[in-house]
């Protein structure tokens, strides 16, 4: 068989994919921690965190066993962590998220602190991608999961609370926007739909729960149906609506709720809801570009011109670098900017299709790499021929590209030749 160019290049875009997870683990005081790592994994990558987070009396391995949110590291390319709660005097597993979940015993204990020291001592071990840390919890871990979203909201990008509740009392907005999903039954009889009291505390209803924050994120009070869904496997059809406040958010903020009708307290989930779940918070970053400035610090063994060059950002699979403007040869600028920022998503893998899905000014804020360094440049699109050449790296290759701008409509752009770069 022969192997185009293209297709090689494509091949070389998605072997992120053909690999299986290491588990590891991680120890803040409370014993060891089981840690996901997929074998994908690349400390020259920034990487997504899902910390899931068990319900009342259950436990952290028991309650990815019930969702599988590990199975899917693979595949997606994340590192998944699932604590297990404090144990009350009657022998049962808790969080501390509010009064009215659940710590009955009134312990005090600061899970919120606790869950979000977890966080930095996987960010100090791995390359966490800083705009993808996600939360996952049910029932009680869902209560926590808002709680430790108020609370640290400068690190959580998103939530997903799976039959929890947000707190009742009025409190100022968090300091940063966090992306909010609630996914309620409404025949949920622990934590009810429309909400109610536990041990005599108040806890808001699933809607209650989305458009308190939805106020916190900024949004509108306009509301958009989506797509129906199928979460639950003993309900006929797609039995779960959906509803977004997504208009007018701040950058990073949102709140959505699906509502499985008929569904209890603890759901027989589909074989796709973990997967749905996954994808949700892939599409909800904190913010739209992972960093100040497009692109990565090369390896200097590689002893190329550039101290920055372009790279695959495998959480949504998006290219990341900056180009020069050039005309004729010389440098030139577009509508007075003469480099850009730029944002590459691929369209089509089999065809080396990219399409320009983001674009700002390159590095406004003047921001310095780890080596104190402005960082350079390393593309140039040719406004004369269309042609886009830059140096990028994909994983364990860096490769020297040349593409065409081939629909200046659509902005895409369709790969020409490549070459890899090895150390002289």
């Amino acid at each position: 068989m022969t192997i185009t160019v293209r297709t090689r290049f494509a091949l070389c875009f998605l072997s992120i994919c053909f690999t299986s997870a290491v588990a590891q683990s991680v120890n803040l005081g409370r014993g060891d921690i089981p840690l996901t790592v997929s074998a994908a994994y690349d400390a020259n990558t920034a990487t997504p965190l899902i910390v899931l987070l068990h319900g009342f009396g259950s436990s952290g391995p028991s309650q990815d066993a019930y969702l599988g949110i590990s199975n899917l590291a693979d595949a997606y390319g994340f590192i998944f962590v699932a604590p297990t709660g404090n144990t009350d005097p009657v022998g049962t597993s808790f969080w501390n998220a509010t009064p009215a979940c659940c710590d009955f015993f009134n312990s005090g204990v600061d899970d919120s602190g606790y869950i979000a020291s977890i966080i930095d001592e996987i960010k100090a071990d791995y390359n966490i991608d800083a705009r993808r840390v996600y939360l996952i919890g049910h029932s009680n871990g869902g209560y926590m999961s808002y709680q430790v979203a108020y609370d640290h909201s400068n690190t959580i990008a998103a939530i997903v609370s799976l039959a929890g509740a947000s707190h009742i009392e009025e409190r100022p907005a968090p300091a940063s926007p966090v992306h909010i999903l609630q996914i309620h039954g409404t025949a949920d009889g622990l934590v009810f739909y429309a909400g109610g009291a536990n041990v005599g505390n108040q806890y808001p209803g699933a809607m209650a729960s989305v458009t308190t924050w939805a106020n916190y994120n900024g949004c509108t009070s306009v509301s958009i149906a989506g797509e129906q869904r199928d979460l639950v496997v003993n309900i006929d059809g797609n039995e779960t609506t959906t509803l977004a406040f997504q208009t007018g958010c701040k950058t990073g903020g949102s709140a959505e709720l699906w509502t499985m009708n008929g569904g209890p307290h603890v759901p027989a989930i589909s074989a796709t809801f973990a997967q749905q779940v996954v994808e949700w918070l892939y599409a909800h970053a904190k913010d739209e570009w992972p960093s100040l400035y497009s692109g990565i610090t090369p390896d200097s063994s590689l002893a190329l011109e550039f101290n920055n060059i372009g790279s695959l950002h495998a959480a949504d699979a998006v290219i990341y670098t900056c180009l020069r403007i050039y005309s004729g040869g010389l440098p030139s600028s577009i509508d007075g900017i003469s480099e850009f920022d730029i944002g590459f998503q691929l369209v089509s893998a089999e065809e080396g299709i990219l399409r320009i899905t983001k674009s700002r000014p390159f590095n406004a804020t003047n921001a310095l790499n780890e080596n104190n360094e402005p960082p350079d440049c390393s593309g140039i699109f040719e406004v004369t021929t269309n042609i886009y050449s830059d140096v990028i790296q994909f994983e364990a290759q860096t490769l020297r590209v040349n593409f065409e701008l081939t629909d200046a409509a659509t902005l895409e752009l369709t790969l020409v030749s490549y070459s890899e770069l090895f150390p002289p």
